[in-house]
């Protein structure tokens, strides 16, 4: 019979710091703090990195709000501040912009950036983001042609004719543009544990209207999908209704429900 093995012995402490979850060096640690944000009734936990050798903070390596509280907060139709992250692809950034992080996988750039919400999901929102496009720089047709414009100025026209007026909204706080454009095709899902902050908010009936011009541009994309594979969506979509442009749609029996309905939640809210 072949001599019997000898037991292994026990892996020793993994060596590298990485893999044990520390920071590169003893000079820096990590301590978790405990926020309580009064106006909105949520706890916030978050870890902070320290410098030892100077004993200083150097900012929050991680954070987390406590969602069963935040829920109650957001409804559709309103307006919010939150982070939006994506891919760092503007090649004439300066250098350590503190907009921008390196990570292993690629570099990304975040900002906080206005959304109106859809609706909710079973871990956030589901948002369309804002921009003002001040620019300089002409935007292509096609580009304007996934966007509506939105504002709390009655008098301004847009720049997305094609969708009829602007759509209505109210903002809490000056400092944030009055005069904006939602862009259709470039959802963003929030993560309730993330900092969220109030804005402001749309009618009933504006969101009403957001949701037609939102499914009119989706069952538009979906047919020219379809197309490709030589068949057809829908092709009663494009039929069921379409926005005319230079006029604001009257408030249909469903607007105006919806009007009725949400006027008592942003009463409270304001």
């Amino acid at each position: 019979m072949p001599p019997r093995r000898a037991p292994s012995a026990p892996p020793g402490p993994r060596v590298s710091r990485r893999l044990r979850g520390l920071p590169p060096s003893d000079e820096f640690t990590l301590y978790e703090a405990r926020q309580y944000i009064h106006y909105m009734n949520v706890n916030v936990k978050k870890k902070i990195k320290y410098n030892l050798a100077k004993r200083e903070d150097l900012g929050e390596w991680a954070y987390r709000v406590d969602r069963r509280n935040q829920r109650q907060h957001f409804f559709p139709g309103q307006i919010i501040l939150a982070v939006h992250a994506h891919p760092q692809t503007v090649l004439d950034k300066a250098f350590n912009d503190q907009d921008v992080a390196t990570t292993h996988q690629s570099p990304v750039a975040a900002k906080m950036r206005v959304m109106v919400v859809l609706h909710e999901t079973f871990t956030g929102l589901l948002c369309l983001p804002m921009y003002t496009h001040q620019s300089s720089t002409p935007l292509p047709p096609a580009r304007w042609a996934e966007m509506v414009s939105i504002s709390h100025n009655l008098t301004w026209q847009g720049n997305t004719r094609w969708a009829g007026l602007p759509l209505r909204m109210t903002i809490h706080n000056t400092q944030y543009a009055h005069n904006s454009f939602i862009h259709l095709t470039e959802p963003i899902h929030v993560q309730l544990e993330s900092r969220i902050c109030d804005v402001g908010y749309m009618s009933g009936g504006e969101y009403c209207r957001l949701m037609d011009l939102l499914q009119y541009k989706e069952d538009e994309l979906r047919n020219q999908a379809f197309a490709l594979y030589g068949s057809t969506y829908n092709k009663h979509a494009l039929h069921s209704w379409q926005p005319t442009p230079g006029q604001r749609l009257n408030n249909t029996r469903l607007q105006s429900t919806m009007n009725s309905f949400a006027q008592m939640r942003w009463t409270l809210h304001g």
